[in-house]
């Protein structure tokens, strides 16, 4: 009998890590939701496939360790993981997927501020090379003019 309750005790402490995991992968993509925007339409589809991935996981681990028997504790377990995570492991996992997730998402936004800069100076200076090249015309065109009505006064 005493095996028995260790197998039911190991299940249970699998179950709780199983929450624990499926804890620290919706910190994961909550920490993203932070990082880059998403509209409430990506945000609900993310939130689908996330659970739906999660029940399926659940089911697959309670199938091979439990030859498929739901049970209470299994249940249990798994909400006593993630909530245990989500007081002690999942905010410092969040700030670290942050900051690891954070740096290339910086990179990445600093290098479109430089880009960005370089093409509104090119334009600036296109802009001041054509109002220079236009000035120039305008004053090649009034000499004409001017030798024109030079022309016909003599």
């Amino acid at each position: 009998m005493s095996g028995y309750m260790e197998y039911e005790l190991l299940l249970f402490l699998l179950s709780a890590g199983m929450g624990a995991v499926l804890c620290l992968c919706y910190e994961f993509l909550a920490a993203l939701r932070n990082l880059i925007p998403h509209s409430r339409t990506a945000v609900s589809v993310e939130d689908l496939i996330y659970w739906t991935a999660a029940g399926i996981f659940i089911f697959i681990v309670v199938y091979r360790t439990n030859q498929g028997i739901l049970r209470f504790f299994l249940l249990l377990g798994n909400v006593f993981g993630a909530w245990l995570c989500s007081f002690t492991a999942g905010p410092l996992f969040r700030k670290m997927i942050r900051f690891a997730c954070g740096i290339p998402v910086n990179f990445v936004k600093s290098s479109i501020k430089r880009l960005l800069f370089l093409i509104r100076r090119c334009n600036i200076l296109v802009y001041k090379h054509q109002t220079l090249r236009k000035k120039h015309f305008l004053e090649k065109k009034r000499i004409i003019q001017f030798e024109k009505i030079k022309k016909k006064k003599k």
